[in-house]
């Protein structure tokens, strides 16, 4: 059973402390959820779904490793300061390369990671694991600045934010240089601000293209994320403009629905409906732009008057993506 969002995979983690960082991590299937729940105890009261992060201790861990099959020893590695975590899988778990997150202290000394943040709200004025980062900057292999924001007015017990930079040394030119584009985009972060903080961080331009493509599939620039069916002419035309707008209409009207990359059945439905649809196109768009022609009340699809195509262009936030495709529908319908 391949894992989703709705399925019950867990990833079960050894955290060394010492390092900073999990050493070793593997997926297991916890078809019967109660049971899991039981293992956890009173930690998991208020946590029905659970999608909190857990501590086991060795009674839970070996009762989750006979209840469930999983294989994991302790005693396989080597340090002594270990912390057994258990989380929900997420999709990121299955990135095509490792995301920093979790990993910030060995890349930063490998040389891998050229910039870190760590932002908490304060009290306290200390982050999990920063003593482990400051013994390198006092051993000199590592640089560090601090930023303290102070709230207005206290929220819920918090003094404001604290901010604590690392770099390897030779490298603390990134900070200033991330300071620079925070201030750039005061009207709005966009894909391109996040290709740059994704540079300084160390990501290789790969790594770039594939993020902001799963960052866009949920909308996570801003705006609302829809969709629309398009025919071989409308996609041919979207080709020639370097899929920076939507098509011209052919006909009075066009479908619009929302998108959601985790409902593949809704992208076929829309290109089943018409025997001259030939893909479906993703696109942002600003929500007040819409809102006299779109009844965000409702779910959809909505049925849009064909003139209203250069509404939508105008006010489109980044580019137009191509998420199915016809032959693929047909392809699976062989299968």
């Amino acid at each position: 059973m391949r894992p989703s969002l709705r399925s019950n995979h867990f990833i079960l983690e050894a955290f060394d402390r010492d390092l900073w960082c999990p050493i070793a991590q593997t997926l297991f299937h916890a078809a019967d959820i109660a049971a899991l729940r039981a293992i956890l105890e009173e930690d998991a009261n208020d946590d029905p779904e659970l999608r909190h992060c857990y501590h086991l201790d060795n009674h839970q861990l070996a009762a989750l490793a006979a209840r469930f099959g999983v294989k994991f020893d302790r005693s396989e590695f080597a340090s002594a300061d270990l912390v057994i975590g258990l989380f929900r899988w997420h999709p990121l778990s299955e990135a095509p390369y490792l995301i920093h997150t979790g990993y910030e202290l060995p890349l930063l000394l490998d040389g891998r990671k050229k910039l870190a943040r760590m932002i908490h709200e304060y009290p306290p004025m200390t982050f999990d694991g920063e003593h482990r980062f400051d013994h390198w900057v006092a051993e000199g292999l590592l640089h560090r600045e601090e930023v303290i924001e102070p709230f207005d007015a206290p929220t819920k017990g918090y003094l404001g934010l604290r901010t604590v930079f690392y770099t390897p040394k030779g490298e603390e030119w990134r900070i200033p240089a991330r300071e620079l584009i925070w201030r750039g985009c005061r009207k709005g972060w966009n894909e391109h601000f996040e290709r740059l903080e994704g540079m300084l961080f160390g990501y290789e331009d790969w790594q770039n293209d594939w993020w902001i493509d799963q960052k866009s599939q949920r909308g996570a620039f801003g705006g609302l994320l829809l969709c629309c069916p398009v025919t071989a002419a409308g996609l041919a035309w979207m080709e020639t403009a370097g899929f920076r707008a939507l098509p011209p209409v052919e006909g009075p009207a066009f479908v619009i629905a929302s998108y959601d990359a985790d409902e593949k059945d809704q992208l076929d439905a829309l290109m089943r409906e018409g025997l001259d649809r030939v893909a479906v196109a993703r696109f942002n768009v600003g929500g007040r732009d819409v809102m006299d022609f779109i009844d965000l009340r409702h779910a959809g699809p909505w049925h849009v008057s064909g003139e209203r195509i250069r509404d939508l262009n105008r006010s489109l936030l980044g580019p137009v993506v191509i998420v199915a495709r016809r032959h693929d529908l047909v392809s699976s319908e062989r299968a």
